[in-house]
């Protein structure tokens, strides 16, 4: 390995427990931005092979897992990791947590939160959260101190036609977020607002346009991610022409393969091209697509048939979250996890249950019923993806947040998208 640009390895036995300690030399300024339809590094000296050979299964099967933290037993914010949540992640090791409104009240408070469930994983965590700015913002919400910049949303941003400023606000996102110590951002929605009576998307949407919709995705994500913060667009395979929520029950798409080939799936497409990192699919049923009553996020038609092998999108895979009403509705809590990861998802998004899931899915695959290979898969992309974006290089420091959250530069930005709409 003497002489070449090579990602070290330490695999230390502590206490009979695997910590790993990986150094990453920084890719190259042209380097493509990651994710996306790239293919994983060739094997030889692969840091992510050496990773999982070391793995049990029960570590791959707990890295398919994102679960969130928003309330304690009492109802309470979690703004601290408390015992309980300690001994769920030391029962089940997820790849990943998601935080909300709750768990964010302050700079020092977020960072520590944070810095506190990466101390428990031994395996580098997914923190993600959902910045999308305007109406869903997890940084600015009534109880926040964090002081981050208020930006006016997505249809604000798109009718300003500029998909580089779109890149300016995806740097902006990634920026802040990293200070923090997010390293995902469920951001941009890349669904195409053509229902005026839609409950879900609305303002969400850069336009109805599929085509001005792609410009501001593409330039979006690459904006996110040039802070080296995943971005996972979504709601795939569209939520833009829905009438209803699929937070509170079973919503049907009935558009047949030309229309979603002529409008939804164009952001989409395009999305995959710029290299983001994931895809969130919705639990929308698309009988014309899957033939089946199915959601998509259950549906190896669509996960599969659609994403993997017609789009060649080789990134991670990831459901909507797993307690909305469209799955919890119909589906108990093991036979949404089983099913999902049996169509092809890479990533379980906020499961009604972690140890109900955790368990169903860790007997599938030991019954026989999941390939461990299936599992294999899923768990490589992950590392794949944590090694581009540096998190398996453990704790890195960031600018003091004071200087980068809320900055005037900042700000300057959301006042040029309301200076600028057309």
């Amino acid at each position: 390995m003497k002489g070449k640009t090579v990602v070290i390895l330490m695999l230390l036995l502590v206490s009979g427990m695997l910590v790993y300690n990986l150094a990453v030399k920084e890719p190259p300024a042209d380097s493509p931005p990651g994710g996306g339809n790239e293919e994983p590094d060739p094997p030889g000296d692969d840091v992510i092979a050496e990773i999982m050979q070391m793995m049990t299964l029960e570590e791959k099967i707990g890295q398919l897992f994102m679960p969130s933290f928003q309330l304690d037993s009492e109802g309470k914010p979690v703004k601290a990791v408390n015992q309980e949540i300690r001994e769920q992640l030391e029962q089940f090791p997820v790849g990943g947590v998601i935080l909300f409104a709750p768990n964010i009240e302050t700079v020092d408070q977020t960072r520590s939160l944070i810095a506190e469930l990466q101390a428990l994983s031994k395996i580098p965590l997914f923190i993600a959260v959902d910045e999308e700015g305007g109406k869903v913002s997890r940084l600015n919400h009534d109880r926040s101190r964090i002081g981050a910049t208020k930006l006016p949303g997505n249809a604000a941003l798109g009718n300003t036609g500029d998909p580089e400023l779109a890149y300016r606000v995806g740097q902006l996102l990634g920026r802040e977020l990293s200070v923090l110590g997010f390293n995902m951002n469920m951001a941009p929605v890349a669904d195409v607002n053509t229902n005026p009576d839609n409950p879900v998307i609305g303002e969400r949407a850069f336009g109805s346009d599929p085509h001005e919709v792609a410009q501001m995705v593409e330039r979006m994500v690459q904006g996110i991610q040039s802070e080296n913060v995943s971005s996972v667009i979504k709601h795939f395979p569209g939520h833009g022409d829905t009438a209803h929520d699929t937070h509170l029950g079973a919503v049907v798409l009935g558009h047949g393969r030309e229309r979603l080939e002529d409008v939804e799936w164009v952001p989409f497409r395009q999305g995959i091209a710029a290299g983001a990192d994931g895809i969130m699919v919705a639990h929308l049923i698309v009988p014309q697509v899957s033939g089946s009553e199915l959601p998509a996020s259950l549906s190896a038609e669509i996960l599969t048939g659609v994403l993997r092998e017609e789009m060649q999108y080789t990134g991670l895979i990831m459901t909507d979250a797993l307690d909305m009403g469209a799955i919890t509705d119909h589906f108990s809590p093991t036979e949404a996890v089983v099913k999902a990861v049996a169509a092809g998802v890479d990533i379980l998004l906020m499961p009604e249950s972690l140890a109900a899931g955790y368990q169903a899915l860790l007997a599938a695959v030991k019954q026989g019923r999941i390939s461990e290979e299936r599992i294999d898969a899923s768990v490589r992309r992950i590392l794949q993806t944590k090694k581009q974006r540096g998190i398996l290089d453990g704790v890195t420091l960031h600018p003091d947040p004071q200087a980068i959250l809320g900055s005037e530069a900042h700000k300057q930005i959301a006042e040029e998208i309301l200076v600028r709409q057309m």
